[in-house]
């Protein structure tokens, strides 16, 4: 039975990749050809063929399939190779593994400013540390050209259905204790599901989850979380906001989709502060850092949802508390991860110069977060 099993999948698989080739990619191409005659105000070319093919996959595919597909595999030791403004400064690239954690240093200075611990996204149930490494080793680039000497480190950890909720948070949590003992400042960022965790990190370190192992500083520790830099993050579980419905047909993301990644990520627990943080309205004042930053495309189906969380916070931003810590952007014409989704399949190497049309260049993402960590962190 096992057998027939695996056939059939396979012949699934190539039937939904037929129609990818034949059916999804030539509509795509037609309805943005039709677009640009009538004159609307579209993404572009690049960003629909992406947003259309994901969406199909993702869709239509089981999560061992998506995943197989979508997990991407860098060197990230062969990919410094290519940024030699990092070289000149001595950087490295090497690989970490711990009590309860696996990491991997894109970009490691012999004096680093600052440690950015990072996040992927993947829904759960695929990403890699592979699928970000190109973006972000630019992002070291970007940021090594702007003053800052920031050590890139990229928190692995296993995906649902084998292994979830909260088994990634305590990955996470435990890399996390790794890079706070080495007493730098540290920017948290991720994508997606990765911000997702990111956001439950922050509240573990306030008010510990019950099933994973606070995490106490010992005398002389002085590594704390200095910035947050958020991409899209999932932080509505149920998948019900406002945008789910209008921008169905624009986004990456597929509600069918999700749902069946949040079934395989929660595996019968229910919904709570930690991995669904839209819910939330109280403690935001302590869990988050004293900047914080939301970025959002307005075509993805999170937007609601990430604005909804972003006025929650804000609420608490009266002149007698002094919390006015969260910025919020949220790029026109742009769905999910836009940022690199416009990197793309592009190779880091030397700094980027900023086009005469930022909306269409492929590093406008990556300056937005250069410029705003540089400024948020710069020493």
């Amino acid at each position: 039975m096992t057998d027939y099993n695996t056939m059939f999948e396979d012949t699934r698989l190539t039937a939904y990749l037929i129609l990818l080739k034949y059916y999804v990619i030539p509509r795509t191409r037609l309805r943005a050809l039709i677009s640009r005659i009538l004159g609307k105000q579209e993404p572009t070319l690049q960003h629909m063929l992406a947003n259309a093919t994901i969406r199909w996959l993702s869709s239509k595919l089981s999560i061992h399939q998506f995943r197989a597909l979508s997990s991407g595999q860098c060197n990230a030791i062969a990919l410094l190779q290519n940024c030699p403004t990092l070289l000149e400064e001595k950087a490295t690239a090497e690989t970490i593994v711990g009590d309860g954690y696996r990491g991997h240093y894109l970009a490691k200075y012999p004096n680093p400013t600052h440690i950015i611990f990072y996040v992927y996204g993947g829904g759960f149930v695929s990403g890699s540390p592979g699928s970000v490494m190109p973006y972000l080793l630019q992002l070291s680039v970007e940021l090594q050209a702007r003053g800052l000497k920031t050590d890139m480190f990229v928190a692995e950890y296993d995906l649902a259905p084998e292994y979830p909720y909260p088994g990634a948070l305590r990955q996470v949590v435990s890399a996390y204790r790794y890079i706070a003992s080495r007493n730098l400042p540290i920017i948290l960022a991720g994508d997606s599901a990765g911000g997702n965790l990111c956001l439950g990190l922050l509240r573990h370190l306030i008010k510990p989850h019950p099933s994973i192992l606070p995490i106490v500083q010992t005398q002389g520790e002085t590594g704390s979380i200095a910035a947050t830099c958020l991409n899209s993050p999932w932080v509505n579980l149920q998948n019900n906001g406002e945008s789910y419905r209008q921008n169905a047909n624009q986004d990456c993301l597929d509600k069918g989709a999700l749902d069946r990644w949040r079934k395989a990520y929660l595996d019968g627990k229910p919904l709570d502060e930690y991995v669904s943080p839209v819910d939330c309205l109280n403690g935001w004042k302590e869990i988050l850092p004293k900047s914080t930053l939301f970025i959002a495309g307005d075509l993805e189906l999170f937007v609601a949802d990430i604005q909804k969380l972003a006025q929650s916070v804000l609420k608490l931003s009266l002149p007698t508390s002094g919390y006015d810590n969260l910025e919020m952007h949220v790029e026109p014409k742009k769905g999910h991860v836009w940022s690199l989704v416009d990197f793309g399949s592009t190779q880091p190497g030397l700094p980027a110069a900023r086009g005469g049309q930022e909306e269409d260049n492929v590093y406008s993402g990556i300056h937005l977060q250069a410029d705003w960590i540089a400024d948020k962190c710069r020493v």
